[in-house]
């Protein structure tokens, strides 16, 4: 039996998450051999009863199998491609992240053993200056060899993305919906076929037609932290999708960084999500210059140092980020 078919009929039970899947990969390696095996390897495998009730059931596999063999070729008319997390273009980081997708479907092209992203993301209403200094930022990445990773939102989401496709960058963009449901945001579908037409990917982990939902959105969040190096913070009021953002990627060990603005605008409501933040670990000034372009390099220098470490497997759950060079946020208040 076809490897993605059988993952993918995994995906489809009711009840199984991906924790499950992965717990059933660690014990069976091939994913066909799970739909083959008795109830006591199930269990030994570490599979609730519950679950297991499901796995053996026939109705429930033979449906799940005519599903993904629906999806596949549906994907395959619509130009959607769908892979595994053991496939060459699956987002390298993101394979160091807990709950990582075993399956994502995408449409545009994926770079095979993307591992320098970084993500640049804020608020959809962001008033010019942060606007302007994600721009700046996502210029400068480009021009150390970074992919931009964002999602599509309006805003910061799409400065980022626009100008990562004018410095002739790579972005992928990560949507909380099917790639065959409607756009969303609607106001967004120009920028969306712009990223493809740049070589571009717009990537989800969500079967064809699942409708966008706030839950899908937090969701999305992670894979945005979890397939770049770091997260540039632009804007954010307190309560919104950057905040979530950000905490997935302090929870994943890679550095968030906040721009310093002067003390005028960090008080504003549109910064108050980035305060929050103050004083954890993990979380970075970015010095601006004149007209809120940013020196990058030290910013560099601490995604190395946390591509260094992933990709040498030696980043491990006790591990803390160093900060040298915390921004002092008394400085601020």
């Amino acid at each position: 039996m076809d490897y993605l078919i059988c993952i993918l009929a995994l995906k489809k039970i009711k009840g199984l998450q991906n924790r499950h899947i992965f717990l059933l990969l660690k014990a069976f390696k091939n994913p066909c051999d799970i739909f083959n095996a008795e109830k006591s390897d199930l269990l030994k495998a570490g599979l609730q009863i519950e679950f297991i009730k499901i796995l053996t059931n026939h109705r429930i596999v033979k449906t799940a199998f005519f599903d993904a063999i629906k999806e596949i070729e549906e994907a395959s008319k619509c130009g959607v491609k769908i892979i595994t997390f053991n496939s060459d273009v699956y987002p390298s980081n993101l394979k160091s992240i807990k709950n990582m997708p075993p399956v994502l479907y995408y449409k545009g092209l994926l770079k095979e053993n993307l591992k320098l992203a970084a993500a640049v993301v804020g608020q959809r209403h962001p008033p010019d200056y942060a606007v302007k200094t994600a721009k700046n930022i996502t210029k400068s990445l480009c021009s150390q060899g970074f992919s931009i990773v964002s999602g599509l939102a309006t805003g910061i989401d799409s400065a980022a993305h626009k100008e990562a496709i004018k410095q002739n960058g790579y972005t992928i963009a990560y949507i909380g919906s099917g790639l065959l449901s409607p756009v969303y945001p609607p106001e967004n579908r120009e920028l969306y076929n712009e990223i493809l037409l740049s070589g571009g990917a717009i990537v989800s982990e969500y079967e064809l037609r699942e409708n966008i939902s706030s839950r899908n959105l937090v969701a999305r969040d992670r894979l945005q932290s979890g397939s770049a190096l770091g997260v540039f913070a632009v804007s954010s009021p307190l309560k919104s999708g950057t905040v979530k953002t950000c905490n997935f990627s302090i929870k994943q060990k890679r550095p968030v960084f906040i721009p310093e603005y002067n003390m005028k605008l960090m008080n504003g409501p549109e910064n108050a999500g980035l305060k929050y933040f103050y004083g954890s670990v993990g979380v970075y000034g970015l010095k601006l210059n004149e007209g809120f372009s940013a020196g990058i390099k030290e910013c560099i220098e601490e995604m190395r140092h946390i591509y260094n470490k992933m990709h040498a497997r030696k980043l491990d759950e006790d591990d803390s980020l160093i900060q040298p060079w915390l921004f002092d946020a008394d400085s601020f208040i």
